[in-house]
């Protein structure tokens, strides 16, 4: 009798044990960082302003609409950007616009852009905030990414 209970009780612990392991190699999930080209990275300032956003933007007719909206007669944030002929059929552009501060300093920062096997992730931080000048700006960075076929989502 003792060696059944035993038998059992090892039968028992080998299988927990084995649960175990098999959970935490499912959480374990490689990551592979993306490196990104820097397109711009500043602020909107003058009569310059762009919606808010965390946006992809995957074709030239997105793009053009953006660049448009934010080139104004008098203002061409766009002729500081390295580059504004983007190749759409291999890249994208990964798009962060923080909202207007009624001061200068801020920033909105985008600091990794992961690969996982589901999506694509974007660290956005705002590693400076503000108080600097009386000025109205808007914080911006843009980068471009190769083309992949995932969801994108911004932490």
């Amino acid at each position: 009798m003792k060696k059944h209970l035993l038998l059992l009780l090892c039968s028992i612990l080998l299988i927990v044990t084995s649960c175990r392991n098999d959970n935490n190699e499912e959480q374990i999930e490689s990551k592979n960082q993306i490196n990104f080209q820097l397109i711009g990275k500043g602020n909107f300032m003058g009569s310059s302003y762009a919606t808010p956003q965390n946006s992809v933007i995957t074709n030239t007719t997105q793009w053009n609409n953006f660049l448009n909206q934010i080139d104004s007669p008098n203002n061409h944030p766009s002729s500081g950007f390295t580059e504004t002929n983007i190749d759409f059929n291999q890249f994208m552009v990964i798009l962060v616009v923080d909202e207007v501060y009624p001061n200068g300093g801020h920033s909105v920062d985008i600091i990794t852009v992961d690969e996982n096997s589901q999506n694509i992730e974007v660290d956005v931080e705002k590693l400076l905030q503000g108080n600097a000048t009386s000025v109205v700006t808007q914080p911006y960075h843009i980068v471009k990414i190769p083309k992949i076929a995932k969801p994108v989502i911004f932490n």
